[in-house]
């Protein structure tokens, strides 16, 4: 075909490719879409699908175009007119399918190892599911145990002995409790160490700052210690010699020496909001303390308050609650009582007759709720306050608990026994999630406030752990006794020790 303008020819056959093929077609025609196809491929890829192959839209026999053009006869390659040139062909063609081959030889083998990968992967997450959901179904089967033997201590009038007698925990002492206990909660989630808070590297530095012994000589040994919340120079001790000595840091001498107590005095705490001091003793005897003016030389006095008899045998330990009025003891006379402060009170009294043993510590949840007691028998019992009923037992010591301590968080509860470990326990679970062992018996354990550090007295030493994994952070040797108590200073500014060797020693940086 010519064109007018310059009489050059086209040949229109060599323009026309098929879609499919991508040769020029022997036998052309065109789609309704304008596409072009050799028409036997498209009519076997009609028949097959019924779609146009470029467009994918719907096509059939029938939409199809002949094309009009003259028969071309392809002519035959060079290559192939003579017998050496076929076999070079068939030659390149051979080759061409061996690489063709080992290519897919390669990707099947790779295909291979991409499938086993994923079927390994798919058995490990199976075998993870698969612990898990035991996991959970015993945990769920120990919430159920756990719930029926609370059920059932509940229904057995015989193993619960509540003094009648007294008066017992009103309603209003209730809502009260529950909803101081909502508010620190709630509270606490929100709570972040103060930027005031001792680090490790500062502990690490700390020294034996002052040494005193507050206590008499002809009776030696201090069992307890407590530092005033608010105002951290005072801080209050109980010895062997029957007394509780008040004392200033920041002057190094004795306020007071509280009298009354006809044995020694096991227990000393400061109420945080007033001129209230409280004193347990090992003759049996809870008193509460006020200030009585001031002194011969200038030291303040103090006088009794309240003496609340409610134990017939040594109280072994005390713990102040949240609300700030109300006070438990626990004795070795195997039971626990909760007494009102300000009324010099005592308002329930709790012995479980399948408790055999004596209590030796006690000490209250952070919310105020749970009670956490330890006794010679290597239990941890959890109870709740509201309803005297034991929740929760913790197994897993031996011999006698020495002391327990709440975490501030309230999730944790660290413990030690005569088997010279410490163990720390998950509420949340109700599972010992660490254990560290030692070589001397733990005597006193305190969490600071911000509940990231945890003081130990072991025999003669006070160390310090940090953590859920209890990382060591410092000990100290200097006391010549056993250490018999420990409390944190405000912010872990400093920390206050007791032990038999008469003294009270405190440990912190020569500036505090």
């Amino acid at each position: 075909v010519s064109t007018q303008s310059t009489g050059e020819y086209f040949d229109f056959n060599s323009k026309m490719i098929c879609s499919i093929s991508s040769e020029v077609p022997e036998e052309p025609v065109v789609s309704k879409y304008g596409h072009i196809f050799e028409k036997r491929l498209i009519e076997k890829h009609i028949a097959t699908t019924g779609t146009c192959p470029v467009t994918k839209e719907p096509l059939t026999a029938t939409d199809l175009l002949p094309i009009k053009v003259n028969k071309t006869i392809k002519p035959r390659q060079v290559a192939a007119t003579s017998i050496p040139g076929l076999l070079q062909l068939f030659q390149n063609e051979w080759d061409a399918h061996v690489l063709e081959t080992y290519n897919l030889k390669k990707e099947l083998e790779a295909l291979r190892q991409e499938l086993s990968q994923a079927m390994y992967q798919h058995d490990a997450a199976c075998r993870v599911i698969a612990r898990l959901v035991s996991e959970r179904d015993e945990a769920r089967k120990q919430l159920q145990n756990l719930q029926a033997t609370g059920l059932s201590k509940q229904a057995d009038g015989d193993q619960m002995d509540i003094d009648k007698a007294l008066p017992g925990i009103s309603a209003e002492i209730k809502k009260q409790l529950t909803e101081v206990s909502h508010r620190l909660s709630k509270g606490r989630k929100k709570q972040e160490p103060p930027a005031t808070l001792a680090t490790v590297e500062d502990i690490k530095a700390y020294k034996c700052i002052m040494n005193k012994p507050p206590h008499k000589a002809s009776s030696p040994g201090i069992l307890c210690v407590d530092i005033h919340p608010t105002q951290p120079n005072l801080i209050l001790t109980g010895g062997v010699d029957r007394t509780a000595v008040l004392f200033n840091r920041e002057t190094g001498k004795k306020e007071a020496t509280l009298s009354g107590h006809s044995k020694s005095v096991s227990d000393v705490f400061f109420h945080p909001t007033e001129d209230v001091l409280i004193t347990c003793s090992h003759d049996g005897t809870l008193r509460t303390w006020g200030p009585a003016g001031t002194g011969s030389g200038g030291r303040s006095s103090w006088k009794t308050l309240h003496v609340i008899k409610a134990h017939n045998s040594e109280i072994v330990s005390g713990t102040l609650h949240a609300v700030t009025d109300y006070f438990i003891t626990a004795s070795k006379d195997k039971t626990w009582s909760f007494h009102d402060i300000k009324s010099g009170q005592t308002l329930v009294n709790v012995k479980n007759s399948s408790i055999e043993a004596s209590y030796t510590c006690a000490q209250l949840h952070p919310d105020g709720l749970l009670l956490g007691t330890g006794t010679e028998d290597s239990f941890i019992r959890i109870w709740d306050v509201k309803a005297q009923k034991n929740v929760a037992t913790f197994e897993g010591h031996k011999g006698k608990i020495t002391d327990l301590s709440f975490s501030e968080n309230g999730y944790y509860l660290a413990t030690s026994a005569e088997d010279k470990s410490i163990k720390l326990w998950d509420l949340r679970t109700q599972k010992n999630i660490h254990t560290l062992s030692l070589d001397q018996v733990v005597n006193a354990l305190i969490y600071d406030h911000s509940g990231k550090y945890l003081a130990a007295g072991t025999g003669t030493e006070l160390r310090v752990f940090t953590g859920k994994n209890l990382d060591h952070v410092q000990t100290w040797h200097e006391h010549d006794g056993i250490v018999t108590d420990v409390k944190f200073g405000q912010d872990v500014k400093f920390i206050a020790t007791t032990s038999m060797d008469r003294t009270l020693r405190l440990w912190g940086s020569t500036t505090s």
